[in-house]
């Protein structure tokens, strides 16, 4: 699946209606909670992933969310520190946290817009696409040090690998 815009060049809109109309443009599911909050599907390599987007308007944030849905038992939180942090320096959109509360892994982003402005169909696309890239190259080393019993450099070293083609 692609993520290429259709339609939506120039156009700005509140930034729940542009994710919502950007979901169902490309097909995918998404649910509308309320005037704030949209959640949807994106099918991924891994498992599906499941995103939901929050505006803030006394803020002017629109975020993003994407649970790994893995959690992280107490003897392995140092390495997947370790490894947040690894992979927190190589990204150029967003950050992984894991939750304290309980334990839980997630992808997070946002975006600031000015007063009185929506959101473009680009700047949605890239919040799409940035939680999409992240979750697919960094999902796999989440689960080889938390299930996998693997040190942070072994992770990373395995999600930064480059494969020509596919097998």
């Amino acid at each position: 699946m692609t993520l290429d815009t259709i339609g939506f060049q120039g156009i700005e809109a509140d930034p729940i209606d542009m994710i919502e109309s950007l979901a169902h443009a490309k097909d995918l599911d998404a649910q509308r909670v309320d005037d704030t909050e949209v959640h949807l599907c994106l099918a991924g390599s891994w498992r599906d992933i499941s995103l939901w987007f929050s505006w803030r308007e006394e803020a002017g944030v629109l975020q993003v969310g994407a649970p790994l849905e893995i959690k992280v038992p107490p003897i392995r939180k140092p390495e997947v520190l370790k490894l947040m942090a690894q992979i927190n320096e190589r990204l150029w959109l967003g950050h992984f946290d894991l939750w304290e509360e309980d334990g839980s892994l997630v992808y997070r982003n946002g975006a600031v817009l000015e007063p009185g402005h929506g959101i473009s169909a680009g700047q949605a696309e890239a919040l799409l696409r940035g939680a999409r890239d992240a979750f697919e190259q960094f999902y796999p080393a989440f689960n080889y040090v938390v299930w996998g019993g693997k040190d942070a450099s072994e992770a990373i070293a395995a999600a930064v690998l480059q494969p020509a083609g596919t097998a």
